[in-house]
């Protein structure tokens, strides 16, 4: 089957806080990271297409959270600075059809206006970045083809003012797009269905 590399960048979506959650004794809250719902991606000179995050347990990639994914002031990788706390190991599941975690916050000075800000309500978005390893991408008539996919990793989660724009691709204006390449296999014998699958990191 003819193969194309391609290469993609590290994406976000909207997830949510739940401050009634807080606990102040041990700085901790628990959001909720993706429900796996369809959102509309706009590609640049390219069609629309609608992605789906599978929420399978099988198809998500807990690794790199469950052993302490850094949570970022808005998506900021680039700094120290930006860590404003860390997912609690183990923490994060999937469960009927959710993603959950906990978030533990640094004590240091700067940090706590954000956790006070959390605890009260005022700062309720968060959004996680991802990096997806495989699509099954499907045809439709009359609509944008379905990307699914069926092998994603969280890469971390970031405190954001407004919640993420679902279509676009996530990285702060300060620092060089990080992308993966992948593989593009056109399965012949299923002329309305692609796969994208990771190419080495």
């Amino acid at each position: 089957m003819p193969e194309t590399t391609i290469e993609l960048p590290a994406l976000s979506r909207e997830a949510h806080l739940r401050a009634e959650t807080v606990n102040e004794a041990a700085r901790t809250v628990e959001i909720t990271w993706t429900s796996g719902a369809t959102v509309r991606r706009n590609r640049l000179f390219q069609d629309a297409i609608d992605e789906e995050l599978s929420v399978e347990p099988d198809a998500v990639r807990l690794e790199r959270l469950n052993a302490g994914a850094p949570f970022l002031n808005t998506h900021r990788a680039g700094s120290l600075d930006s860590v404003l706390g860390v997912v609690e190991a183990g923490s994060a599941r999937i469960e009927n059809g959710l993603g959950t975690a906990t978030i533990r916050f640094s004590e240091r000075a700067e940090v706590e206006p954000v956790f006070r800000d959390i605890a009260a309500g005022i700062i309720r978005n968060v959004s996680v970045g991802y990096r997806v390893h495989r699509y099954d991408i499907e045809k439709r008539d009359g609509a944008p083809e379905l990307w699914r996919a069926v092998d994603w990793e969280p890469l971390e989660i970031s405190a954001v003012p407004i919640g993420a724009d679902p279509g676009a691709q996530v990285r702060s204006g300060d620092q060089t797009e990080a992308r993966s390449p992948c593989i593009l296999t056109r399965q012949e014998n299923a002329p309305n269905k692609y796969e994208i699958t990771k190419g080495n990191l």
